[in-house]
Parts: structure tokens; C-alpha cells; sequence
């Protein structure tokens, strides 16, 4: 067990103090006014529906025979992926959004379980008019829910990304090897915003989702030698990478060489690239898919040839 007052542990301490000094930043009047005068992409073209009562922030742009729906990690909202929803959004449909509490939602007295996130995610699409298939994308935190979202609703997924992911049995690992720093000191935990301790709190707890069949899923990973940790946290970290590529039978496993844990920041083709080729593999049965949009769009012979995957 790790002591919770140990703050000098090696393993992931500065980045998870960097951690909550980004989800402490998100409250402040100065980061909105930062994001605004970088013109963040997805806070301009932001909307908002009541979903339970609470304002949810979302944008969506784009067309195509999906929609691409990104899922931040914890700390961080729908500006987190400023930096590739405009070359998304010339593959297809792309819809980014912000749990409750994240900016510019409002915040929530719901419990931020995974259940509840992926109940809030599916209303939110449905009410703005986003219908299945969706390729679902990911990042740390925000890769659980997407396993939580596609074990429940399998037919309403056409694949998956995920993108530095979280495995469920991460904790649980780290501990069984006893490495130290496997779970947030309760200090910081206590200083994090409600609704971000609760979703930390949720993810040490989460399960090992069922697999996946043969729904086409990319891991997008970065290097093992990327990050502050220590050398045996990063190998656990890229052995749990591996093993979430282990959920499909149809998986591929790309490795971002110079990102870090925000490699949709740092490497974003390799993001792209995995989007890539699971639309294109899933366009490649596509025509056995029961979703009328898209049998409308294969009788009329409009939907999207197979993309090139580099």
C-alpha cells in the first residue's frame, strides 16, 4: 500500500501535481481568457443542451459516415483536442464535448461514475442529432468510458482509438509489483474539484471490460522512454498498453516516438492515422452494418472509399 503521505514518490509525482495545477487552472477567470485569445477551436463553435439539468458544452463539425466522438481525460475538456478536430473533421463527422464541471459545461450533482458519464455522453448525442455509428476516441481518463460506452452499446460503435489510454487494471497492477506512487496522494486528491476526484476515485475502482469481438480498435501509445516516471512505470504503463490492444482480434498498435501522455497535442498523426484505419477497416464491411443512414448511403454508392493508411 502506498503511503499517502509520501510526496517525494518517484513515480508520476510532478506530473500529477502538473496534473491538478491544469484541472485547478480550468476554474480561473485566466484560462478561459487564454483559451480565448488562442482562438481555441472547439470553444468558438461551441453549443450547449440541457442534458439532466446541467449545460453541456459540444461542437460539432464535419461530414462523413460516422461521427467521431473524442472523449477527454481527467482535467480536461473539449479545448484538449484543439489540436486535431480540424484535420478529423476532413475525415468525417467530428463531435467533441465536456463532461459537467469541465469548461464550458456547468457542473452536475450526479455521480461521476462511468455508467452515469456514458449515459450523460449517449442523451447528449441523441438530442443533438448525432445517430449512430460512432467511432469513439479516448484519451487516458476518457479511454474507460469509451470501453464502458462500446461493451454496453455495441451496435451503435463502428470502432474504436485509444489514445494513451488508461487499462482498468492499472492500479491493481502497479500494486501487485509494488511500485511506488500507484495511486494519488489523498492530499492532492483532497484539493482536486469534486466532480475530478469522484472520476478519479471511479477509475481506480473500474473492471475489466469484456472484449471487443472483432470491432477494429488502434492503441496509440507513446514511447516507452516519453514521460517523468520511473523506468518500471513507464514498462507497466506500455505492458497495459499492449494488453488493451488485446481487446480485439482486430487491433493495431501504433507507438507516437516523440509524444508524451498528450500525444493528440505532441503527435497528432498518429492519431489520424489510427482513425484511419479503423474507419477504413470498418467501412470494408460496412455494406453488413444495420444502420439505415448508412445502407442509404452504399445504395446511392456516396459513401467514402476506403482510406489510405500510411
Amino acid at each position: 500500500m502506498v503511503d499517502v503521505l509520501d510526496v517525494t514518490a518517484e513515480n508520476g509525482f510532478k506530473e500529477k501535481v502538473e496534473m491538478l495545477v491544469r484541472i485547478l487552472n480550468g476554474f480561473a477567470i485566466a484560462a478561459v481568457c487564454a483559451c480565448l485569445l488562442t482562438a481555441c477551436t472547439t470553444l468558438r463553435h461551441a453549443k450547449h443542451q440541457q442534458i439532466e439539468g446541467t449545460r453541456i458544452g459540444y461542437a460539432s463539425m464535419g461530414e462523413g459516415p460516422v461521427t467521431i466522438v473524442l472523449e477527454a481525460g481527467l482535467g480536461d475538456g473539449m479545448a484538449s483536442w484543439d489540436g486535431i478536430i480540424d484535420e478529423l473533421s476532413r475525415i468525417s463527422r467530428v463531435f467533441a464535448y465536456s463532461r459537467p464541471g469541465y469548461l464550458p459545461s456547468g457542473v452536475t450533482d450526479s455521480p461521476r461514475t462511468s455508467r452515469q458519464i456514458v449515459d450523460e455522453l449517449r442523451q447528449l448525442l441523441k438530442r443533438t442529432g448525432h445517430a449512430p455509428p460512432y467511432l469513439l476516441v479516448g484519451h487516458s481518463l476518457g479511454g474507460l468510458y469509451v470501453l464502458n460506452f462500446v461493451e454496453r452499446y455495441p451496435d451503435e460503435v463502428a470502432g474504436v482509438v485509444l489514445v494513451d489510454s488508461r487499462h482498468p487494471m492499472t492500479t491493481r497492477a502497479c500494486q501487485q509489483r509494488q511500485l511506488s506512487g500507484c495511486t494519488m496522494p489523498r492530499l492532492l486528491q483532497a484539493m482536486l474539484p469534486g466532480h475530478a476526484r469522484e472520476e478519479y476515485r471511479a477509475a481506480q475502482a473500474a473492471r475489466m471490460p469484456v472484449t471487443m469481438g472483432d470491432k477494429p480498435l488502434a492503441v496509440v501509445s507513446r514511447a516507452p522512454q516519453r514521460g517523468r516516471e520511473s523506468a518500471a512505470w513507464r514498462a507497466l504503463w506500455s505492458e497495459m498498453q499492449l494488453g488493451l490492444s488485446e481487446l480485439s482480434s482486430r487491433s493495431r498498435y501504433l507507438v507516437a516516438a516523440h509524444g508524451g501522455h498528450y500525444v493528440h497535442k505532441e503527435e497528432p498523426d498518429r492519431v489520424v492515422d489510427g482513425v484511419n484505419w479503423v474507419l477504413s477497416s470498418w467501412l470494408d464491411d460496412a455494406s453488413g452494418v444495420a444502420f439505415p443512414s448508412i445502407d442509404k448511403q452504399l445504395n446511392s454508392g456516396s459513401l467514402l472509399p476506403p482510406l489510405k493508411i500510411y
